[in-house]
Protein backbone atom coordinates (compact mmCIF):
# COMPACT_ATOMS: atom_id res chain seq x y z
CA UNK A 1 0.00 0.00 0.00
CA UNK A 2 1.24 3.25 -1.14
CA UNK A 3 1.43 6.71 0.80
CA UNK A 4 -0.75 7.98 -1.56
CA UNK A 5 -3.30 5.56 -0.98
CA UNK A 6 -3.52 5.46 2.76
CA UNK A 7 -3.25 9.22 3.01
CA UNK A 8 -0.21 9.97 5.29
CA UNK A 9 2.74 11.75 3.52
CA UNK A 10 6.05 9.44 3.17
CA UNK A 11 8.71 9.97 4.91
CA UNK A 12 10.83 11.65 2.39
CA UNK A 13 8.15 14.11 2.13
CA UNK A 14 8.17 15.01 5.90
CA UNK A 15 9.64 18.44 6.72
CA UNK A 16 13.72 17.00 8.14
CA UNK A 17 12.43 18.08 11.41
CA UNK A 18 9.25 15.73 11.22
CA UNK A 19 11.50 13.13 9.90
CA UNK A 20 14.09 12.56 12.57
CA UNK A 21 12.53 13.97 15.49
CA UNK A 22 11.51 9.90 16.43
CA UNK A 23 15.25 8.88 15.92
CA UNK A 24 17.43 11.74 17.05
CA UNK A 25 15.73 11.92 20.48
CA UNK A 26 14.37 8.51 22.29
CA UNK A 27 10.93 8.16 24.14
CA UNK A 28 11.81 9.50 27.47
CA UNK A 29 15.22 11.87 26.85
CA UNK A 30 13.48 14.89 27.95
CA UNK A 31 12.39 13.06 31.26
CA UNK A 32 16.82 11.38 31.78
CA UNK A 33 17.81 15.81 31.02
CA UNK A 34 15.52 16.70 33.42
CA UNK A 35 16.64 13.95 36.29
CA UNK A 36 20.40 15.04 35.25
CA UNK A 37 20.06 18.19 36.14
CA UNK A 38 18.68 17.53 39.41
CA UNK A 39 22.26 16.01 39.96
CA UNK A 40 23.68 19.51 38.91
CA UNK A 41 20.71 20.82 41.75
CA UNK A 42 22.30 18.17 44.10
CA UNK A 43 25.97 19.45 44.00
CA UNK A 44 25.16 23.47 43.57
CA UNK A 45 22.62 23.35 46.93
CA UNK A 46 24.94 20.98 48.98
CA UNK A 47 27.76 23.74 48.34
CA UNK A 48 25.86 26.71 48.90
CA UNK A 49 23.79 25.15 51.67
CA UNK A 50 27.53 24.23 53.60
CA UNK A 51 29.05 27.47 52.89
CA UNK A 52 26.41 29.40 54.73
CA UNK A 53 26.62 27.04 57.59
CA UNK A 54 30.12 27.15 58.12
CA UNK A 55 29.97 31.18 57.70
CA UNK A 56 27.03 31.89 59.12
CA UNK A 57 25.87 29.17 61.42
CA UNK A 58 28.54 27.21 63.09
CA UNK A 59 30.42 30.20 64.46
CA UNK A 60 27.58 31.01 67.09
CA UNK A 61 27.80 27.44 68.57
CA UNK A 62 31.12 27.87 70.57
CA UNK A 63 34.32 26.78 69.74
CA UNK A 64 34.85 23.00 70.11
CA UNK A 65 37.45 23.36 72.55
CA UNK A 66 34.57 25.16 74.70
CA UNK A 67 32.80 22.69 77.32
CA UNK A 68 29.65 20.81 76.57
CA UNK A 69 27.42 23.43 78.30
CA UNK A 70 29.07 26.40 76.82
CA UNK A 71 28.80 24.96 73.48
CA UNK A 72 24.81 23.74 74.13
CA UNK A 73 24.10 27.77 75.77
CA UNK A 74 25.58 29.18 72.71
CA UNK A 75 23.62 26.98 69.93
CA UNK A 76 20.12 27.74 72.27
CA UNK A 77 20.78 31.23 71.80
CA UNK A 78 20.82 30.88 67.85
CA UNK A 79 18.40 27.62 67.81
CA UNK A 80 16.46 29.36 64.62
CA UNK A 81 19.78 29.99 62.83
CA UNK A 82 20.69 25.97 63.16
CA UNK A 83 16.90 24.82 62.33
CA UNK A 84 17.05 26.98 59.74
CA UNK A 85 20.29 25.25 58.48
CA UNK A 86 19.40 22.28 58.75
CA UNK A 87 15.93 22.30 57.08
CA UNK A 88 18.42 23.93 54.32
CA UNK A 89 20.51 20.87 54.79
CA UNK A 90 17.67 18.24 54.54
CA UNK A 91 15.95 19.88 51.31
CA UNK A 92 19.55 20.02 49.53
CA UNK A 93 19.87 16.68 50.27
CA UNK A 94 16.53 14.82 49.04
CA UNK A 95 17.79 16.18 45.72
CA UNK A 96 19.95 13.33 44.75
CA UNK A 97 16.45 11.39 44.36
CA UNK A 98 15.84 13.48 41.28
CA UNK A 99 18.85 12.61 39.49
CA UNK A 100 18.21 8.47 40.40
CA UNK A 101 15.70 8.40 37.30
CA UNK A 102 18.66 9.48 35.21
CA UNK A 103 21.09 6.86 37.06
CA UNK A 104 18.81 4.23 36.23
CA UNK A 105 18.55 4.70 32.57
CA UNK A 106 22.36 5.01 31.90
CA UNK A 107 23.25 2.57 33.74
CA UNK A 108 20.18 -0.24 31.92
CA UNK A 109 22.04 0.91 28.72
CA UNK A 110 25.60 -0.42 29.47
CA UNK A 111 24.28 -3.37 31.98
CA UNK A 112 20.87 -5.30 30.63
CA UNK A 113 20.91 -7.75 33.89
CA UNK A 114 19.84 -4.16 35.72
CA UNK A 115 21.98 -5.33 38.50
CA UNK A 116 23.86 -2.23 38.46
CA UNK A 117 21.28 0.21 38.43
CA UNK A 118 19.26 -1.71 41.41
CA UNK A 119 22.67 -1.51 43.54
CA UNK A 120 22.63 2.06 42.88
CA UNK A 121 19.24 3.22 42.80
CA UNK A 122 18.72 1.44 46.68
CA UNK A 123 21.92 3.10 47.81
CA UNK A 124 21.37 6.42 46.49
CA UNK A 125 17.80 6.51 47.99
CA UNK A 126 19.74 5.53 51.20
CA UNK A 127 22.03 8.19 50.86
CA UNK A 128 19.52 10.42 50.27
CA UNK A 129 17.75 9.69 53.68
CA UNK A 130 21.16 9.10 55.94
CA UNK A 131 22.83 12.51 55.71
CA UNK A 132 19.32 14.46 55.76
CA UNK A 133 18.47 12.58 59.20
CA UNK A 134 21.31 14.37 60.75
CA UNK A 135 19.65 17.80 60.68
CA UNK A 136 16.37 16.24 61.46
CA UNK A 137 17.59 14.44 65.03
CA UNK A 138 19.69 18.01 65.52
CA UNK A 139 16.26 19.29 65.53
CA UNK A 140 14.85 17.11 67.74
CA UNK A 141 17.30 18.33 70.30
CA UNK A 142 17.00 21.88 70.02
CA UNK A 143 13.69 20.91 71.16
CA UNK A 144 14.64 18.80 73.96
CA UNK A 145 17.07 21.80 74.51
CA UNK A 146 13.79 24.21 74.30
CA UNK A 147 12.09 22.60 76.83
CA UNK A 148 14.42 22.25 79.77
CA UNK A 149 16.90 19.46 79.29
CA UNK A 150 20.01 19.32 80.13
CA UNK A 151 22.37 22.37 77.59
CA UNK A 152 25.33 19.69 78.11
CA UNK A 153 23.44 17.15 76.03
CA UNK A 154 22.60 19.43 73.65
CA UNK A 155 26.19 20.45 72.99
CA UNK A 156 27.00 16.72 72.48
CA UNK A 157 24.95 16.52 69.78
CA UNK A 158 27.35 18.19 67.74
CA UNK A 159 28.49 15.11 67.01
CA UNK A 160 25.49 13.97 64.80
CA UNK A 161 26.38 15.94 61.93
CA UNK A 162 30.25 13.91 61.14
CA UNK A 163 28.53 10.74 63.15
CA UNK A 164 25.82 10.20 60.26
CA UNK A 165 28.15 11.85 57.99
CA UNK A 166 30.05 8.81 58.52
CA UNK A 167 27.43 6.55 58.26
CA UNK A 168 26.19 8.10 54.73
CA UNK A 169 29.59 6.62 53.55
CA UNK A 170 28.65 3.52 53.70
CA UNK A 171 25.78 3.45 50.47
CA UNK A 172 27.99 6.13 49.00
CA UNK A 173 30.45 3.68 48.72
CA UNK A 174 27.64 1.28 46.54
CA UNK A 175 26.45 4.72 44.58
CA UNK A 176 29.52 5.52 43.66
CA UNK A 177 31.02 2.26 42.67
CA UNK A 178 28.01 1.21 40.69
CA UNK A 179 28.30 4.08 38.31
CA UNK A 180 31.69 3.74 37.55
CA UNK A 181 31.55 0.47 37.05
CA UNK A 182 29.15 1.32 34.44
CA UNK A 183 31.17 4.02 33.26
CA UNK A 184 34.15 1.67 32.47
CA UNK A 185 32.00 -0.12 30.93
CA UNK A 186 30.37 2.18 28.65
CA UNK A 187 34.10 3.33 28.45
CA UNK A 188 33.08 6.93 28.67
CA UNK A 189 34.68 9.43 31.24
CA UNK A 190 37.76 8.29 32.06
CA UNK A 191 38.49 10.45 34.92
CA UNK A 192 35.14 10.78 36.48
CA UNK A 193 35.85 6.88 36.90
CA UNK A 194 39.36 7.37 38.32
CA UNK A 195 38.29 10.22 40.67
CA UNK A 196 35.33 7.98 41.81
CA UNK A 197 38.07 4.98 42.24
CA UNK A 198 39.89 7.35 44.35
CA UNK A 199 37.21 8.57 46.58
CA UNK A 200 35.66 4.94 47.43
CA UNK A 201 38.82 4.51 50.27
CA UNK A 202 39.15 7.94 50.66
CA UNK A 203 35.60 8.14 52.02
CA UNK A 204 35.85 4.38 53.53
CA UNK A 205 38.75 5.48 55.86
CA UNK A 206 37.11 8.66 57.24
CA UNK A 207 33.86 6.59 58.05
CA UNK A 208 35.79 5.97 60.70
CA UNK A 209 35.95 8.92 62.76
CA UNK A 210 33.35 7.30 64.88
CA UNK A 211 36.52 5.41 66.46
CA UNK A 212 38.81 8.34 65.95
CA UNK A 213 37.99 11.84 65.36
CA UNK A 214 41.60 12.34 63.73
CA UNK A 215 40.06 10.90 60.11
CA UNK A 216 37.52 13.87 59.95
CA UNK A 217 39.44 15.80 57.88
CA UNK A 218 39.48 12.22 55.05
CA UNK A 219 35.98 12.35 55.76
CA UNK A 220 35.16 16.14 55.29
CA UNK A 221 37.16 15.85 51.77
CA UNK A 222 35.35 12.90 50.83
CA UNK A 223 32.12 14.40 50.79
CA UNK A 224 33.44 17.47 49.35
CA UNK A 225 35.01 15.25 46.46
CA UNK A 226 31.62 13.58 46.00
CA UNK A 227 29.69 16.23 45.58
CA UNK A 228 31.38 17.86 42.90
CA UNK A 229 31.61 14.71 41.59
CA UNK A 230 28.21 14.21 41.31
CA UNK A 231 27.84 17.74 39.89
CA UNK A 232 30.22 17.06 36.84
CA UNK A 233 29.15 13.57 36.18
CA UNK A 234 25.33 15.21 35.54
CA UNK A 235 27.05 17.66 33.48
CA UNK A 236 29.03 14.82 31.41
CA UNK A 237 25.28 13.21 30.71
CA UNK A 238 23.86 16.28 29.61
CA UNK A 239 26.38 16.96 27.33
CA UNK A 240 26.60 13.54 25.68
CA UNK A 241 22.83 13.66 25.16
CA UNK A 242 22.70 16.87 23.11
Amino acid sequence: MTATETGRPALADQPPDAATSTTACPPGSDLVRLSARFGLAFTIAQLTVMVAMVTIVLPHGGSPGSGALDRGRSVLEVQELYRVGNYAFMLAGTLLLGFLGAVAVHLRRVDASGVLAVVAVSSGALLALVWPLGGLLHDVALEAASAGSDLRLLGGWDSVAPYTLALSVLPRTFFVGAIVLGLRRAGTAPWLQRTGWVLLPIGLVGSAVTITAAVFPLLALSTLGYELWVGFLAWHWLRGQR
